[in-house]
């Protein structure tokens, strides 16, 4: 059976606190308890860093650029099972039946703000009234809404809701600049009794609005360039290790007392007064199941010695399912070159189901696909549940902590989810048929996202070689058009049978369907006299002393929205309970 050990000092001095992880809520909360010159400080990321001096252009930029993709910013080897499991109940059982896609995580400083869309947004007051319900005292609404205002920065209002002096810039592209195609729709959003509104966050019911976006003058302002900035990193009393992997935590009895490191080659102890991990969604409880914290007969069958038997670590696993319609614009609909931003509008609306909760749908209109003559020409519809009640799970594959661990995420396995994606798949096919919006399009399909399509998204030479022909095809019509079209629509769903077959409908959702990269909840934040909380309120772990957790991993449920901006207020919350002691 392996056991934790006990740090032995080497090369590095002994922190008051070790954060393992760079990302959305790492580096805010590396800014905030550094602030303080008492306070020694170490953040630790396993990708590499962004200095603001240094940060590469497919970063910085507005738009995708050659090396945008490249593995060094990505957990490579991982992987995720993506269908529902039905009865399958073991990984083996699983592996056997099922085959796993890619699922890409972030690698670098500043974690998912660094790679994603650039998509800025708070959820619903409701959801994290929600959370407060489900255990997470103090983090209701009025709770975290401070938190929400001291990070932002917004570009376009000063209202009683917005924060304006924040470190990150939050941003809007409104409908002057948007494309014929976007206008209809939001003509045809209000048409469904759907209005628009300037600010998603005057949200109260269902609304169609521009995206906020963490972005200033066609820019990119990712956690690490808001918060780990030139002076924050000059400070005396800040060390910022990357391209470091934790292994493990390590313990004396129930307390955390540092963490084991590779670096360069080396394997070290660091001590810390406290460690907070800040690892994401899939790594934070893979990091605590390595250290001893999970459930006791599945660490016992890894041959890891049990600290804290908590069955909750690595369940609970929730993401905003998606699926959407592909569409080939007409020239008068393509997006002006000077709009940066590809994606015009975001929906939140109701979906009358009765069992689930008001404003629980998403809707994203694209005007472009991506910046290149395919890409341009092709616009996008997606959609799915913004509050989705289907949950998976994470297992450990062996007591190696370089081993990815065992991602399920059962999509689709709550009936709630799949019977939504069907009514919302009418419900925009109606909208795409008819005028106004038909105007501007010669036609849509049902999408599959795949990594070819990915892949085309990359400037290369042979992709833009690629993408000019079949441009040119496109533009030309006829044969030339359709030869392009058939190989972007797959043959076992054409529109027709998706509208009019149930049974080919729900094979193209459940073929198609994929998360949006928005993992949380495997480290459920709750009351401690619930066996299924993983920490308290105040981030510390139920069971030992010394250790917390603040990222995404700990929501309870998943907020109706992308979670960047929420994963930051969680670091700026939690800084706060830190402090206080």
């Amino acid at each position: 059976m392996r056991r934790a050990i006990h740090c032995q000092v080497g090369s590095f001095m002994r922190f008051d606190y070790i954060i393992v992880g760079g990302g959305s809520a790492g580096c805010v909360l590396a800014n905030r308890l550094s602030a303080n010159p008492k306070n020694t400080v170490c953040l630790i990321e396993a990708g590499p860093d962004t200095p603001p001096e240094t940060v590469p252009a497919s970063i910085y930029s507005d738009a995708f650029l050659p090396d945008y993709f490249q593995p060094t910013r990505y957990w490579t080897e991982l992987e995720a099972y993506t269908e529902p499991l039905g009865n399958l109940s073991t990984p083996d059982e699983i592996k056997s039946k099922m085959r796993p896609r890619r699922y890409e995580q972030a690698r670098v400083m500043g974690g998912g703000s660094t790679v994603n869309a650039q998509v800025l947004i708070r959820g619903l007051a409701a959801d994290y009234d929600e959370w407060e319900q489900e255990g997470a005292r103090g983090w209701g609404w009025q709770d975290c809404l401070p938190y929400f205002k001291r990070i932002e920065r917004d570009l376009d209002f000063e209202t009683p809701l917005s924060g304006t002096s924040g470190r990150i810039p939050i941003r809007r592209t409104f409908p002057e600049h948007w494309s014929a195609f976007g206008l209809s729709f939001r003509e045809a959003a209000a048409a469904r009794g759907i209005p628009y509104i300037d600010d998603s966050h005057q949200q109260e019911g269902d609304a169609c609005f521009p995206f906020g976006r963490n972005n200033a003058y066609d820019h990119r302002v990712s956690a690490a360039a808001g918060y780990l900035d030139e002076s924050t990193r000059r400070r005396a009393n800040l060390r910022v290790l990357a391209e470091t992997t934790v292994s493990s935590i390590a313990f004396e009895g129930k307390r955390a007392v540092g963490v084991n490191i590779s670096r360069d080659g080396r394997t070290e102890c660091m001590e810390a007064g406290e460690v907070i991990v800040s690892a994401g969604a899939i790594h934070s409880p893979a990091l605590l199941m390595h250290s001893g914290i999970g459930q006791g007969h599945h660490l016992q069958e890894n041959s890891i010695a049990v600290v804290a038997d908590r069955r909750g670590v690595g369940r609970n696993l929730l993401d905003h399912p998606l699926i959407g319609f592909g569409v080939h614009l007409r020239p008068e609909a393509h997006l002006a070159d000077y709009v940066r931003n590809g994606f015009l509008m975001h929906m939140r609306w109701s979906s009358g189901h009765k069992d689930c909760s008001p404003v629980d749908m998403k809707l994203t209109v694209s005007g472009r696909f991506a910046f290149s003559p395919l890409g341009k020409r092709l616009g996008t519809v997606n959609f799915g549940p913004n509050k989705a009640y289907s949950a998976g799970y994470i297992e450990l594959q062996g007591p190696d902590p370089r081993r990815e661990p065992f991602v399920a995420f059962n999509y689709l396995s709550d009936s709630r989810d799949l019977d939504r994606f069907k009514t919302t798949a009418r419900f925009v096919a109606g909208i795409l048929k008819e005028s106004p919006v038909s105007r501007y399009i010669s036609s849509f399909w049902p999408g599959i996202y795949a990594a070819s399509i990915r892949n085309l998204t990359q400037k290369s030479v042979i992709n833009n070689v690629i993408g000019s022909v079949a441009a040119a095809m496109l533009d030309a019509g006829g044969f030339g058009r359709n030869m392009v079209l058939g190989a972007a629509i797959d043959k076992r769903f054409p529109l027709d049978r998706v509208l009019s077959d149930e049974a080919v409908m729900e094979g193209w959702i459940r073929a198609g369907v994929q998360g949006d990269w928005h993992p949380c909840g495997t480290c459920r934040m709750g009351d401690p006299d619930d066996r299924r909380t993983v920490i308290d309120p105040e981030g510390r772990v139920v069971g030992v002393e010394g250790l917390r957790v603040a990222d995404a991993s700990i929501m309870p449920t998943i907020p109706c929205a992308n979670l960047n901006l929420t994963t930051m207020m969680i670091g700026e919350r939690m800084a706060d309970h830190i402090l206080k002691g």
